[in-house]
């Protein structure tokens, strides 16, 4: 047994850690011990080799070692012997570079596979810590955060009376359908950006340029449906949570001067969410509009013409004055979108406004501007597209352009 065997002796020096001096000495190993033979009658030291440690690991070519024994403050021996750091390596394994080399790197190995372990769980599980933070603000914190959002827009909501009462109807049609018990207010901004977004507090915001551009009030049905589901699953919260932190949204709702949060709407229109964050709205607006009893071709319709509205090479103007394609840009293909919508079972439906109450919301900032299917006057007036510029200035007052992205605020719907 290895308990049994001895080596030869192997000259060393040996020095107690009380003086500098050393003296020569007579070392071997002996089973499980390193045995220190001091000489002239002194007895022998026994160290035990799990105890020993050495001032560098042990590797194939070294030629000496110095040893240290943890139990005796500053002693240690020195051994200028090749064969005795070799045989040293096979009985004592622990002071080897390999085995030293796995000991630190064990620690990192297991703490890497721990947190490999926990992003599989939150990638399986869709966990998202910042969703959970999201979902622990009081209703009332979420509901001030959201107007704080409208506010910061920049621009006057519209307030005509039918066109208010018309969109309370829809939205309180499609809460009641969202089966989420929430109820969705939706303010209409006069703002020629072509946009809806949701805010958190069950606020969506929708522009009217976008209504301008709409050809019923289906269409409208599905962007609120779509929103609807954002807010559902806590969407512009967790976005904002990962945008501006924690603690800025505290210092809002503690009352503080919240000077990050002075632009929220901004940070709002221009968070991108992911891919599967848009399925997971469209597959509530799917669930939404089955459950009001309204046809999902108003979704299929508008997606469609806002893929025709993409130009191959928009020019630098073009790309900065609100492409209907960068709606969709973060969003899955318009193709796929299209063909889940279109797949659905058919069930029976109803216009999600009447005729008057359509008019009436696109009357809600004033004179509604000529829908996209209209017809000229007279044949002698010559048909102008509707996003033509005008010769006059727009009476609609401009919004702020914080960043060089203005797009960015078309990417929600």
């Amino acid at each position: 047994m290895r308990s049994e065997e001895h080596s030869p002796d192997f000259d060393g020096r040996f020095s107690d850690g009380r003086t500098a001096a050393s003296r020569p000495v007579r070392v071997r190993l002996s089973g499980n011990s390193l045995i220190i033979e001091p000489g002239a009658g002194a007895p022998p030291l026994t160290w035990p080799l799990l105890a020993i440690e050495t001032a560098e690991p042990l590797t194939p070519g070294a030629v000496d070692v110095l040893i240290h024994e943890p139990g005796r403050t500053g002693a240690s021996v020195f051994i200028a012997e090749g064969t005795f750091v070799r045989t040293l390596a096979v009985r004592a394994p622990h002071l080897t570079a390999r085995v030293q080399r796995w000991r630190y790197a064990r620690p990192l190995l297991i703490v890497t596979a721990i947190v490999a372990a926990i992003v599989a769980l939150f990638t399986l599980t869709n966990f998202s810590p910042a969703r959970s933070v999201a979902g622990l603000l009081p209703h009332d914190a979420r509901v001030a955060i959201g107007r704080q959002v409208i506010r910061s827009m920049g621009a006057p909501t519209c307030e005509g009376a039918d066109g208010k009462a018309a969109l309370g109807m829809l939205a309180k049609r499609l809460s009641e359908a969202s089966g989420s018990g929430k109820a969705f207010n939706i303010a209409v901004l006069d703002s020629p950006v072509v946009n809806a977004f949701a805010a958190p507090g069950e606020e969506i915001v929708i522009m009217r340029r976008l209504i301008d551009r709409a050809e019923s009030a289906d269409e409208i049905a599905g962007v609120l449906a779509h929103e609807m589901g954002h807010g559902i699953e806590l969407h512009p919260e967790t976005g904002i949570v990962r945008a501006v932190g924690l603690m800025a949204i505290t210092e809002f709702i503690l009352g503080g001067t919240g000077g990050t949060l002075g632009n929220l709407g901004l940070y709002l229109t221009q968070l991108g969410y992911s891919r599967q964050a848009e399925r997971e709205a469209d597959n509530h607006a799917l669930t939404i509009l089955k459950s009001a009893g309204i046809s999902p071709r108003g979704v299929t319709d508008f997606f469609r013409r806002m893929g025709r509205a993409e130009t191959p090479k928009p020019d630098a103007k073009t790309a900065s004055s609100g492409s209907p394609m960068e709606i969709l840009s973060s969003h899955p293909s318009t193709a796929e979108r299209i063909a889940r919508f279109e797949g659905q079972p058919s069930y029976p439906t109803t216009p999600a406004l009447s005729p008057e109450q359509w008019r009436s919301l696109r009357s809600i900032c004033g004179s509604p501007r000529p829908s996209p299917q209209a017809k000229p006057a007279s044949p002698a007036t010559k048909p102008q597209p509707q996003d033509a510029p005008k010769a006059s200035p727009s009476p609609l007052p401009p919004l702020p352009k914080p960043t060089a992205r203005p797009t960015g605020a078309e990417r929600d719907i």
